[in-house]
């Protein structure tokens, strides 16, 4: 049982190498534009994405099937930038139904786009977890699979 834990553990550790390496990156990077609120970058994580399986001896498997990471809305802007042809100018629109309104909106900031701030590849080097990943996952898997051909040749 617990060498079907293992992989949850691989990559919940991975996810915390993350984690700090993208925490750092956005207080270095950022570090004057930050705000403690809920919606903050300090608030940027990884999290581990499991996919568990029915194995044919009845347990369950965890695999992992990759790390997300989290952030508000803006990190992900700053991260890729924006094309100044996709800003949208402001304007008003007017609606039918259920009765006719008429209501005004807003251009988006930065009508002439933003250049791209990859701080999240930078994280991500950085971090060292891919390369974690790439050792532990194959001996992990590896070993599960030695275990499963054992245990089906001792049934037979």
């Amino acid at each position: 049982q617990c060498i079907m834990e293992r992989e949850k553990e691989i990559g919940k550790k991975a996810a915390i190498l993350l984690r700090g390496s993208l925490q750092g990156e956005v207080s270095t990077r950022f570090g004057g534009h930050l705000s403690g609120g809920k919606a903050s970058l300090q608030a940027a994580t990884a999290v581990a994405r499991m996919r568990y399986s029915k194995r044919a001896d009845g347990t369950k498997q965890a695999y992992l099937k990759g790390i997300a990471i989290k952030m508000p809305r803006h990190g992900f802007i700053q991260h890729y930038g924006i094309e100044a042809s996709r800003v949208r100018a402001g304007g008003t629109r007017t609606r039918e139904k259920p009765k006719q309104t008429t209501y005004f909106f807003r251009a988006h900031l930065y009508s002439k786009g933003m250049k791209e701030k990859p701080f999240i590849d930078q994280a991500i080097e950085a971090s060292e977890a891919v390369a974690y990943l790439a050792e532990e996952l194959p001996k992990q898997r590896g070993e599960e699979l030695l275990i499963f051909i054992k245990q089906q040749l001792e049934k037979q």
